[in-house]
């Protein structure tokens, strides 16, 4: 056997222990990483993330979503942008309200981005027990999307408060994706469409467990817990609520899309300053070409609005 010796050691001979603090950073055009935009790995994961920062990374993505999907980014006289968010006398309870649609803009794209996450996706929707690729055949689209009002306006109902995702037919909109049978994973119940509701919380307690408690959905609820809180909420369901299932009519957003959950606690801290005025629209993509070619884009969809009006 070798015997090493460890490359640091004490004036004593002892091992040296070198501290290495994790962080969250983006590397410039020369992969170098500036102190100015790090953040540790710990306050990452744990507490609000560093707004500079998730603009960096997810910025335009975001500002993508607000104004197409949601509406509620535009162009002023002044060529500034101005957002429509209505705020709350409580700031968070605005910024939850906006997660939750972005995070139906989130799972709908990931669908129609991926034939895996459409099929995962639908499966859950349809409370099937297993993955079938007849679900490539159905198109994930958010009933409260400002997409789905222009490509499928007979789908497009923003109050509905049932659906926050519903698949469609390729071939035919108006056929829609339907629900399993309770009990018979071979038939399907044609009664009943198959969809998601989506809910975004750090409070799943105050905000899914009455829900929940009152079966006030006949579809799936998908949960992203911002602060961690889905074991407890299920916890409590199952032993308050013995006719629900867990994972099958709520279900872990965390467990069905890392992904979508991760980008929507980084957005948190973004949409919380629109809201509080300490930040806007325009700060949040820093690349001056590809905002103002963003900025141009926005003009001349309103200008064609405009022109269908008249």
């Amino acid at each position: 056997m070798q015997k090493t010796t460890p490359p640091f050691l004490d004036r004593h001979g002892n091992p040296l222990v070198r501290q290495v603090e994790l962080v969250v950073a983006v590397r410039d055009q020369n992969g170098i990483l500036h102190s100015a935009t790090a953040q540790s790995l710990e306050d990452w994961n744990q507490g609000t993330r560093d707004v500079e920062l998730v603009n960096q990374v997810h910025g335009f993505q975001l500002l993508e979503i607000l104004t197409y999907e949601l509406g509620l980014i535009d162009v002023d006289e002044e060529g500034l942008l101005k957002h429509r968010i209505i705020c709350t006398p409580d700031p968070h309870v605005s910024v939850m309200r906006v997660l939750g649609k972005i995070a139906e803009a989130l799972i709908v794209k990931e669908c129609n981005d991926s034939a895996s996450a459409n099929r995962k996706w639908g499966m859950y929707a349809r409370r099937g027990q297993r993955i079938n690729r007849a679900l490539d055949r159905f198109k994930a689209i958010g009933t409260g999307l400002n997409r789905t009002k222009q490509l499928y306006p007979t789908k497009y109902s923003a109050g509905n408060t049932q659906r926050d995702i519903i698949w469609i037919h390729e071939d035919d909109v108006v056929d829609e994706l339907m629900q399993m049978s309770r009990g018979d994973s071979d038939r399907t119940n044609r009664g009943v469409s198959a969809g998601l509701q989506v809910k975004v919380s750090f409070d799943g307690m105050s905000y899914v467990y009455p829900d929940m408690k009152s079966s006030r959905y006949e579809v799936p609820l998908v949960y992203f817990d911002l602060s961690g809180d889905f074991v407890k909420v299920a916890n409590a369901i199952y032993k308050d609520c013995p006719g629900i299932v867990i994972n099958q009519d709520l279900i872990s957003g965390q467990f069905l899309s890392r992904e979508c959950h991760e980008v929507l606690r980084s957005y948190y801290g973004v949409v919380l300053d629109l809201v509080k005025g300490k930040l806007r629209p325009d700060d949040i993509v820093r690349d001056e070409v590809l905002f103002d070619a963003f900025k141009k884009d926005v003009q001349e969809q309103n200008l064609h609005k405009e022109i269908i009006v008249v």
